[in-house]
Order: structure tokens, then sequence, then C-alpha cells
């Protein structure tokens, strides 16, 4: 993995414990939707916490957790304006991204030898964004448009 050389110890620590508590709400928020409880409020935490990984990854020059950040901030922002349903489809996608995060943020403590590849679960939420409506069963329908910066 290459990351940005300036980045010290210490950004790294602080990137650490930001990204446990971002997964730990993304954990906590997809785990409620994929339990039917929907709400406006869990899907823009989804979105707020992938937003933030996103951005913290690259500023740290960490261009896969950046390409996963931004493609679960691009499915969960149809989610959230209401152009897609959170079907099933789009739960394990979530998921999926979720399991991958958490690799992601592990390999920079163990510094695994190969890179991690993304590239099936950007797919996969991809694929998840381009079929509204269609693809699985819905898990709550009528999702609403959410207010605010994001």
């Amino acid at each position: 993995m290459n990351l940005d050389p300036d980045i010290t110890r210490e950004d790294l620590r602080v990137f650490l414990d930001e990204a446990d508590e971002q997964l730990q709400l993304l954990d906590e928020n997809i785990v409620a939707i994929e339990g039917q409880e929907n709400s406006p409020e869990g899907i823009q935490e989804i979105f707020r916490a992938a937003h933030t990984l996103k951005g913290s990854s690259a500023m740290l020059g960490y261009q896969e957790m950046t390409d996963l950040g931004h493609a679960m901030e691009t499915l969960l922002d149809k989610v959230r304006k209401g152009s897609l349903e959170p079907t099933s489809t789009v739960v394990d996608a979530l998921l999926a991204s979720l399991d991958l995060l958490r690799e992601l943020k592990d390999s920079l403590i163990d510094e695994p030898d190969e890179p991690i590849d993304v590239s099936e679960v950007v797919a996969q939420l991809n694929e998840a964004g381009d079929t509204p409506g269609e693809s699985g069963e819905s898990v709550q329908s009528g999702t609403a448009e959410l207010d605010g910066p994001f």
C-alpha cells in the first residue's frame, strides 16, 4: 500500500481511531436497515460515515479505501434521495463493503504483502445502484429524501 509519505505515526493513529468509530456507526446502522428498521436518519448516518472514511483515507493517500468509500457514497446518495430502495441487494453490498473496510483498516496495522483488491466489492456496489427497485426484495419501501449538507 502506498500512503502519502508525509503521514506521521500520529496521523495514522488518529485515522485508525476515527476509522473504528465510523466502522461502528456503519455496523449499527446497516444492521438496523437489514433488520427492516430503515429510517432516513439511519441512511444519513451510513452516508456520513462512508463520506468521513473516504475523505480521511484520501488525506492519507489510501486509494483502495478511498475508492471503496466513494462507491458506497454514490450508492447511499441514491438511497437517501429516494431514487433507490434499500433492497436486500443494496444491504448485502453495504455489508460486503463494511467487511472490506475493516480488512483495509486492519491492513494498515498488519501491512500484508499483497494489496487488497476492492474492485469486486466496488462493482457489487455499482450494480446494486444500477437497478432501482428491481434487484432483490425491498427491505422497506418509501425511503424519504433526507435534508442536510451531505
